[in-house]
């Protein structure tokens, strides 16, 4: 008898104990474009997986949670106008009772500068939510290096 309750507690509780693979539905790159005397395009790529969508920055009040991109001051650069992104998908959704607007797949945001100086380095913070069946938030930040050609950055958490 004393076995099997063994038994049956492990069965119940040890899945719970074993840590939960993390869901990491969203991948960030970032790069420099169109760089030329002063001016720069930083260019913030995500990688969302299939069937999985963040929501635009633009989202109406009462909505979703939008995606939000955060640039951290420094002398060094200005930022010029707002970060754009590509056309996003509308939909009403009733649980909100506004219409949403999701991105999918590779969605590309751009972000036009003015630069002082060429060492220079831009640390951009991205937050928001992924979304399937469930939301899931997301944090990261991306780093933009005006001494390299090409930057990197990568996203903190899912």
């Amino acid at each position: 008898m004393n076995k099997l309750l063994i038994a049956v507690f492990m069965l119940a509780f040890l899945p719970g104990l074993l840590p939960a693979q993390a869901l990491k539905p969203l991948k960030w790159n970032c790069s420099i474009e169109d760089r030329k005397a002063g001016e720069a395009t930083l260019v913030m790529s995500a990688t969302i997986e299939k069937d999985w969508h963040i929501y635009s920055q633009f989202t109406p009040d009462g909505g979703p949670l939008p995606t939000v991109f955060t640039f951290e001051k420094n002398d060094c650069y200005t930022l010029v106008d707002k970060v754009s992104e590509p056309k996003a998908h509308e939909e009403y959704d009733s649980t909100f009772q506004v219409k949403v607007l999701t991105l999918e797949g590779n969605p590309v945001f751009r972000q036009r500068i003015k630069f002082n100086k060429e060492d220079c380095t831009i640390t951009a913070h991205v937050d928001g939510q992924a979304c399937k069946e469930v939301c899931i938030m997301f944090e990261g930040a991306l780093t933009f290096d005006l001494r390299k050609e090409n930057s990197e950055g990568k996203s903190d958490r899912p």
